[in-house]
């Protein structure tokens, strides 16, 4: 009886310390993804953005600019900007092998590169939130020189 008493004890013990072990190994699979926003915005000179949020915060911004033409700048812009002190940060990229980054910055910062695009050419941009976590990418979004 004793014995019979110490095994199943054992077994009870085993069986909550695997179910820990499997409910602390599935909380940062089970953490929410950023949401990615795609929008074509109908005002100002911007052509093409991607927003992350996460718990109801916008975590960061990529935009696309064709032919952007402000600032003394000529050509297309590709900007990109971390809106919180996370230690997240967040990179932009095109098909084209462009990229622009917020890494080594302070949030809130934002960092645009002016790109040469052939006029009309599709062209896909991308978001990455890159954080301790992982990395989280949207989808392509295609935007024209």
């Amino acid at each position: 009886m004793r014995l019979k008493r110490a095994f199943s004890t054992l077994a009870a013990a085993t069986a909550v310390s695997f179910a820990g072990i499997v409910g602390l190994a599935a909380s940062p699979a089970a953490a929410a993804a950023a949401d990615f926003n795609y929008d074509r915005p109908s005002v100002g000179d911007l052509d093409a953005v991607i927003d992350a949020w996460k718990d109801g915060r916008m975590l960061g911004s990529v935009t696309w600019q064709a032919d952007a033409g402000s600032g003394g700048s000529k050509g297309d812009t590709l900007c990109v900007r971390d809106n919180w002190s996370d230690g997240r940060y967040i990179v932009g990229t095109t098909g084209e092998g462009h990229r622009v980054s917020t890494k080594g910055h302070s949030s809130s910062y934002g960092t645009c590169m002016t790109l040469n695009v052939p006029e009309g050419m599709p062209i896909m941009m991308r978001m990455a939130v890159h954080g301790s976590n992982g990395t989280e990418t949207s989808s392509p979004f295609e935007v024209k020189g």
